[in-house]
């Protein structure tokens, strides 16, 4: 009643619920006029929701809080509490705590399905992550194998030219063979007598003969080599796809660390391309450019007495010096040709070292770094590799 008298007195004006102006003269609220007030909160949800703004449940209570906020459950709650606190009910105040206990059980237990529902929402957001991982890996995947499938049509199209091209070549050959046994049987029949005076637009002589016979020879030994050659080219070991894969680092050792350094150094045979400057100007910049020359030379032979691999450190500058040989027959010092960089030699000599090799490469230049790793070589950083030579 004290809100619908506010309202006639505010600014604007707001006029009262029209079933409560009758009882609005009136300084106490007569009892007959508790129904209307209840029917005027249940119709006008408007005036309602101006009444319940000065509520809270700790200074009027939950049921009233309830009644006049109406969340969600309201009608539920209101009705038991009815129940519980109406005639029938032999202890109305039991009956309350009762289901007070319930509404705490009740709120508890939504609580807790809240909390599953939201580990539920995270478990589904990284199951989702996964799934997305996993179908970026199959189309890696599938690319990979559609190169390949593509790299085994072009070497079977190749050993099909190649297999072509040989018979081709053995059919050849075996007219020349036919040819010279025909013309060393003819020979035998004739006797030197004959050879001089025999005429064919002329007099064919031994000497022509033998000519003859020479020229014979030579084209026969052409064709074998290229016979030898088509066949070594349609042999399975020629067409088959390899590729070199870098060495994983045995359990327990990270890529950067010394002791991965010093595992690939003692790998059988390993073939090691070192990118020269990159790691003397990084670790020895105060020394001439000779002087650290010779310091990575002194430190790769030391290296080299308990290695059965080979070095091959490339410098740039052509203008220094084409390539020198070493003390040590497994170690070679290289200068990259007149404008080409060191960085593209070691990339292409990756490349054209035989894959069933292990290749290591030694820069922290990254694109060195870039074109070995595509090259199937194992990377070492130029610092890395320093502190494993000494």
């Amino acid at each position: 009643m004290r809100v619908a008298k506010k309202g006639k007195k505010s600014r604007p004006k707001i006029d009262p619920p029209a079933l409560l102006v009758p009882f609005l003269s009136f300084k106490n609220m007569p009892n007959k006029a508790k129904d209307v007030v209840l029917e005027v909160l249940d119709t006008d949800d408007a005036f309602r929701e101006r009444v319940a703004k000065g509520v809270t449940e700790a200074e009027h209570g939950r049921f009233t809080h309830d009644y006049l906020l109406r969340p969600n459950g309201w009608e539920t709650f209101i009705a038991n509490m009815v129940e519980a606190d109406g005639p029938a009910s032999d202890a109305s105040s039991g009956s309350v705590a009762e289901l007070e206990d319930r509404l705490m059980m009740a709120t508890a237990a939504r609580a807790t399905a809240e909390a599953d529902a939201q580990h539920a929402r995270r478990e589904l957001t990284s199951a989702e992550d996964e799934l997305e991982k996993v179908c970026d890996t199959n189309d890696v995947m599938q690319a990979t194998i559609a190169d390949l499938r593509r790299e085994v049509d072009e070497l079977t199209a190749q050993r099909q030219q190649a297999v072509s091209e040989l018979k081709t070549t053995e059919s050849v050959m075996a007219r020349h063979i036919a040819a010279r046994k025909q013309l060393e049987a003819t020979i035998e029949q004739m006797t030197s007598a004959q050879l001089s005076s025999t005429t064919v637009g002329g007099a064919i002589t031994d000497e022509e003969v033998r000519v003859g016979l020479d020229a014979i020879e030579f084209t026969m030994h052409d064709l074998r080599s290229q016979l030898d050659s088509l066949r070594r080219a349609t042999t399975p070991e020629r067409v088959t796809v390899s590729r070199r894969v870098p060495l994983a680092p045995p359990l327990g050792l990270a890529n950067d660390s010394v002791e991965f350094a010093n595992y690939l150094l003692s790998i059988p045979n390993i073939v090691v391309f070192v990118d020269g400057y990159n790691v003397t100007k990084l670790v020895v910049p105060e020394l001439e450019l000779a002087d650290q020359r010779r310091w990575i030379e002194q430190r790769i032979t030391t290296r080299l007495a308990t290695m059965s691999g080979r070095f091959e450190v490339i410098f740039d500058g052509a203008d220094v010096v084409a390539g020198r040989g070493t003390s040590h027959p497994q170690l070679r010092i290289r200068f990259s040709p007149d404008g080409v960089e060191a960085d593209d030699v070691i990339i292409n000599d990756v490349s054209a070292t035989d894959s069933r090799h292990p290749v290591a490469v030694v820069s922290s230049d990254k694109r060195v770094r870039e074109g070995a790793a595509t090259g199937g070589a194992n990377v070492l950083d130029s610092r890395q590799f320093s502190r494993a030579l000494s």
